[in-house]
């Protein structure tokens, strides 16, 4: 059997797409252990051909990116890097590169690596010209708040709803990128750029259309609003508008985001104790479009339960399971995050001297290596 067995160049094609058509079922059924087998059964196929990429470009195009989803997925980092290398190798022009350089801008974000996430994405900001102000200042932050919120006040949430989806492929990029880098300057504290991000996002929207990512946008500036601005009636609105804005759009894929986001300014409005269970759902909805970002939401969760008053041995239970994901998925930042709360839980149940759970050292796709002692403080 395998590629070996094939008769001719013809049947190699064949058998590839067979392949495509079988991994992009597994993925629906979020099962991206057997996609990634299947992609790379494709592209084993089509490799009989010195130039399947020249020969069958779409093919391979279409195989490589979803090969590379669901290595970072699988946390299979060196294969991750692999792929994404021949794509930005072989693509035939800068929109083909897309999906590669939003995964490698995960990866590197979720590495520990985000000063370097930021660079590339501000790079690739410049190469669609959508280039953020070289100088934030004060001034400049509230004169995009300003506009953005006139532009806003002029257009109830029935209109908005309305609008058109947008389809211009650079613009969706844009606003995936933008999207990304808020969250990226949040990890590293420096967020002062912030609200120019979803602004810019939100005129995007508003003169091209609805992305998928637009929702998480009204989500971001409504929480930037709420908790920063404390203008927590106007927050809370958009808020709730992106989560119905949110439920209108036919992609699911970017539903964790949204939950993810709009959940922090909920916390504060809406009763605690119900309103921190939506960190579930976005972990939920996270994993079943195999993101990654899941970890963060279920850190987040358990966060909030230890201030909000949950049975504390639960709550210890909780942080191990999410270590133990964060450490599969050689995720830094959800790593060296918890480790503070969770000797704070232990501490609360008694357990001062207990160390925490057992690591080995870790090394990320970057040949950075990590270990508890580094960030015991």
């Amino acid at each position: 059997g395998g590629p070996q067995a094939v008769i001719d160049d013809e049947q190699a094609v064949v058998v590839a797409n067979l392949n495509l058509d079988a991994g992009k079922k597994a993925m629906y059924m979020s099962d991206f252990f057997a996609a990634h087998s299947f992609f790379e059964h494709g592209i084993s196929y089509l490799r009989l051909r010195r130039e399947y990429w020249n020969e069958h470009y779409d093919l391979s195009l279409e195989l490589f990116n979803l090969a590379a989803k669901c290595a970072f997925m699988n946390a299979e980092h060196d294969s991750l890097k692999m792929l994404t290398d021949q794509i930005m190798h072989n693509a035939k022009c800068f929109e083909d590169k897309f999906q590669a350089i939003s995964v490698t801008v995960t990866l590197l974000n979720w590495s520990g690596n985000v000063p370097a996430a930021v660079e590339l994405i501000r790079t690739t900001l410049s190469s669609l010209d959508e280039e953020l102000p070289s100088a934030v200042t004060p001034t400049v932050v509230n004169q995009h708040l300003d506009n953005t919120k006139k532009q806003l006040a002029l257009l109830t949430d029935d209109t908005l709803l309305s609008y058109l989806t947008m389809v211009n492929p650079s613009k969706l990029f844009a606003v995936q990128l933008l999207v990304k880098l808020y969250g990226s300057l949040t990890l590293i504290g420096e967020g002062a750029a912030t609200p120019i991000i979803s602004c810019r996002v939100i005129q995007l929207s508003l003169t091209y259309g609805m992305s998928p990512h637009s929702p998480t946008a009204f989500a971001q500036y409504g929480s930037y609003l709420a908790l920063i601005g404390d203008e927590f009636e106007e927050g809370y609105r958009y808020v709730k508008f992106a989560l119905s804005l949110m439920k209108k759009l036919p992609s699911r894929a970017h539903d964790g985001s949204t939950l993810f986001w709009s959940t922090h300014t909920r916390i504060y409005i809406e009763p605690m104790q119900s309103s921190i269970e939506c960190y579930l759902d976005a972990y939920k909805a996270h994993m079943k479009s195999g993101n990654t970002y899941a970890v963060a939401s279920s850190s987040m969760y358990n966060n909030c339960c230890l201030w909000s008053g949950k049975e504390l041995n639960a709550v210890v239970d909780s942080m191990k399971d999410t270590m133990k994901e964060s450490k599969y998925h050689k995720n830094f930042v959800v790593l060296t995050l918890m480790m503070p709360m969770f000797r704070v839980a232990l501490r609360l149940i008694g357990q001062s001297d207990a160390p925490a759970p057992q690591q080995d050292n870790l090394t990320n796709a970057f040949g950075e290596t990590f270990s508890e002692g580094d960030n015991a403080g």
